[in-house]
């Protein structure tokens, strides 16, 4: 699929422009698509200084039509599909009251011990979401658009890996479990944060 930003088709007279290299004054032309561009004069490579990265948060081509994301787009791109999985979810959820409110629950718990803890919170809140709908994740994620590497993340968090992501949502599940009046007796949980909130509930 090409993104509508690519096609020449809907292209204004601005898409391509000119201008000169800080360097060595060679003019250098630039497609509004091209992240960057070698000067033909001096050979040193320039950013598209009217590169408008503001589509990237939230499509699910933005890596292939840019590159390599700089760090503080990948996170807000993952939390707006964050947000989106979270939506979907409870639309399938939709009537179930009591799953709707441990959904929320075991988000609350997610957050604060993944910000405790140092995980990737969006990772460890858009699998929290997915719990009750664990066989059909992979297939919601697609239909999503949810980027490659966000989805391969939240598969492997929400199938066990050993990975702190996965320690995090563990505990946060099993919290909303006890704080719903579950026995917490044959339960062991992963990290200190979630023993510590353990502890309000239960002897740990």
């Amino acid at each position: 699929m090409k993104c509508p930003g690519q096609d020449t088709r809907y292209w204004k007279e601005d898409a391509i422009f000119e201008v000169k290299c800080p360097d060595c004054g060679e003019v250098v032309e630039f497609f509004k698509d091209d992240t960057s561009r070698v000067c033909p004069g001096c050979g040193k490579r320039l950013p598209n200084p009217r590169l408008d990265f503001g589509c990237a948060a939230y499509c699910p081509y933005a890596e292939q039509c840019l590159g390599s994301l700089p760090p503080e787009l990948l996170e807000k791109q993952k939390g707006i599909f964050k947000d989106r999985i979270e939506t979907e979810v409870l639309n399938r959820l939709k009537g179930q009251e009591e799953v709707i409110k441990r959904l929320q629950l075991r988000l609350k718990f997610a957050e604060q011990i993944a910000l405790e803890e140092g995980a990737n919170l969006p990772v460890v809140l858009a699998s929290a979401c997915l719990i009750e709908l664990k066989e059909e994740a992979e297939t919601l994620l697609t239909a999503l658009k949810v980027p490659s590497t966000f989805k391969e993340e939240i598969i492997k968090t929400l199938h066990h890996e050993d990975s702190l992501e996965s320690k995090v949502l563990s505990d946060a599940h099993l919290l909303s479990l006890i704080s719903e009046g579950e026995s917490q007796s044959s339960f062991n949980f992963q990290t200190q944060t979630g023993e510590r909130l353990g502890e309000r509930f239960c002897k740990v």
